[in-house]
């Protein structure tokens, strides 16, 4: 920053945390968890305490909210990325989110326009092709970007995502249909239209960088994020200056950068210490607000068996921190073959999921799913806990009690295990349908 006379720009994607990107810095649950707890003013502190860590590193603009609306259960990519598959929450959230944020001095960004979460395909392993219409959008998918917009949005991620029924463009990104005639033309947002990464395949499939870049400024983007070839990119943009991008319409969008930075970047980034200790709060409120019984109540048992079916091919034991916090609530935990256990002895099954970037580890395997349906079965009390992925557990009726926690964080897992033992309250609610 000490080098420019104009205060440059710093972005991350840290919608759960500066922790995704930075070590020994804070990691929140994914933002389902927010979804369930339904509580605005939780999501405003834990979007200022982000603020205030990305401030510390020198960061100022924020690729979150997820302003995505989960529609889809078979979502790869945003699943538990996503607040609810209800618009108003999902709208509500968002408000609370980018107050958090800006009143912080960090420029919030909603993502990802017009709405990724009706898709079935991740976009960084390929282009989601969607047949939904506008007036689908408008009446669910668009919502949380419009109150997003009123509450003050400082700028907007573009999805890699064809909308054939609405463009005749590859995908939104060069679109405009949907940046420059609705989102800015019918929506009013004035403030910086970004790209999603070029690193993804769904834009690398539309062709050459430089003419993907040139069609996403001429369909009304700002800024190009994460070229493959910055190095290259830059001097074909320039060359194209005047011809294929016109003048003033570059000038216009140098203007709205400009006039972004002078609105929201007061200085350039504080330096006062982070108190940890308010993420750590922070942290175990929103582990603990966000654990949703299902149905079913607090074991009978004082002895159980844990059953581990872990999607995120992890190496070690993830079950650890839930059955050390058993253990402290007074269940005897007992390592024997399923045939050879009594009745008084409770079956826990922990399913583990997560989301991710080309991981592909949300959905249940068969072999899970056949394992799963033999145990709910067993004459004994069952229970069934998921870490991540709610949509997991709508194949199973027969567990006895049923928990959802939306992240396999330690203090979710611990947290979970206070409310299966009766040592805690569960006062979330489901934040999305399981049908």
């Amino acid at each position: 920053q000490s080098l420019s006379s104009i205060p440059l720009l710093f972005g991350c994607d840290a919608e759960r945390g500066v922790g995704q990107i930075v070590r020994d810095m804070t990691l929140f649950p994914f933002t389902m968890s927010l979804g369930a707890a339904h509580n605005e003013s939780l999501v405003y502190d834990q979007a200022s305490f982000i603020a205030q860590e990305m401030k510390a590193c020198g960061l100022n603009l924020l690729f979150a909210p997820v302003a995505d609306v989960n529609s889809n259960p078979n979502n790869p990519i945003i699943n538990i990325r996503s607040y609810s598959d209800d618009p108003n929450l999902v709208s509500q959230l968002c408000a609370a989110f980018i107050r958090g944020c800006q009143e912080n001095g960090v420029l919030a960004c909603a993502k990802h326009f017009p709405g990724h979460g009706r898709t079935g395909v991740d976009s960084h392993i390929d282009l989601p092709v969607m047949d939904t219409d506008l007036d689908t959008l408008e009446g669910n998918d668009l919502i949380p970007f419009e109150k997003s917009i009123e509450a003050g949005l400082a700028s907007i991620m573009t999805a890699h995502i064809a909308f054939p029924e609405i463009s005749d463009a590859g995908a939104v990104t060069v679109s405009k249909e949907l940046i420059s005639d609705l989102l800015r033309d019918r929506m009013g947002f004035d403030g910086l239209a970004i790209t999603d990464s070029l690193h993804m395949e769904g834009i690398i499939k539309l062709g050459e960088e430089a003419d993907t870049s040139r069609d996403a400024l001429n369909a009304g983007c700002d800024i190009i994020l994460d070229p493959l070839n910055p190095s290259e990119l830059v001097p074909s943009l320039i060359n194209l200056a005047g011809s294929d991008l016109s003048l003033s319409q570059l000038d216009s969008k140098v203007e709205r950068i400009i006039s972004t930075k002078e609105k929201f970047l007061n200085n350039h980034g504080s330096h006062n210490p982070i108190n940890i200790e308010t993420g750590t709060e922070l942290n175990e409120r929103i582990a603990r607000d966000s654990v949703c019984i299902v149905r079913g109540s607090a074991l009978k048992s004082k002895k159980a068996l844990i059953c581990n079916f872990d999607v995120t091919q992890s190496e070690t034991d993830m079950s650890k921190p839930f059955s050390k916090r058993l253990v402290k609530n007074g269940i005897d935990l007992i390592e024997k073959e399923i045939d050879q256990i009594s009745s008084d002895t409770t079956i826990i099954c922990l399913v583990y999921t997560t989301i991710g970037a080309w991981k592909k580890q949300s959905l249940l395997p068969d072999n899970f799913k056949d394992a799963l349906s033999k145990l709910e079965s067993i004459s004994a009390e069952t229970v069934l806990v998921s870490f991540g992925s709610p949509y997991v557990i709508s194949e199973f009726d027969n567990f006895d009690t049923v928990l959802c926690s939306f992240d396999i964080l330690d203090v979710c897992q611990e947290a979970a295990a206070d409310v299966l033992t009766g040592n805690l309250k569960a006062t979330a609610s489901m934040p999305v349908s399981l049908g």
